[in-house]
């Protein structure tokens, strides 16, 4: 088999260039602009398809989420609950106010009763809360 001068040519070439390009320093490589964006997106509500599929009525005049009888509440700024909702993929605003062990037992409920918009994390937590009265 005769391989042409020219492919020769070009493939001693290709491998010169491939095999001096240095690899990247793993230094320079940032990702701080990317997280900066998803760090911001605690800031504002949830977004519509992560919200409760079960809003209560009793919850519409104050955040339209479902109203949870939680063993207690924690704010966002907490280094478990930030922990804990990036697991998730969730990031909170600090100001927010969390649920930690919900349910809907709201009969007996021996804690405190909360409006939380999103509650896919049940029965650890519900995030983006507001006291019910």
């Amino acid at each position: 088999m005769h391989v042409p001068a020219l492919s020769l040519v070009t493939f001693i070439l290709l491998g010169h260039f491939v095999a001096a390009t240095p690899a990247p320093d793993p230094g320079l490589i940032s990702l701080e602009p990317v997280l900066d964006v998803l760090r911001g997106i605690g800031n504002t509500p949830p977004p519509k398809i992560i919200w409760t599929p079960d809003p209560s009525p009793e919850c519409a005049a104050i955040n339209q989420g479902e109203l949870q009888c939680c063993q207690g509440t924690l704010a966002g700024d907490l280094p478990i609950i930030q922990f804990l909702a990036a697991v998730y993929g969730y990031t909170l605003n600090p100001n927010d106010v969390n649920g930690i062990l919900c349910n809907e037992n709201l009969d007996t409920c021996p804690g405190v009763k909360v409006c939380c918009q999103v509650t896919a994390l049940n029965p650890l937590l519900s995030l983006y809360c507001q006291d019910y009265k």
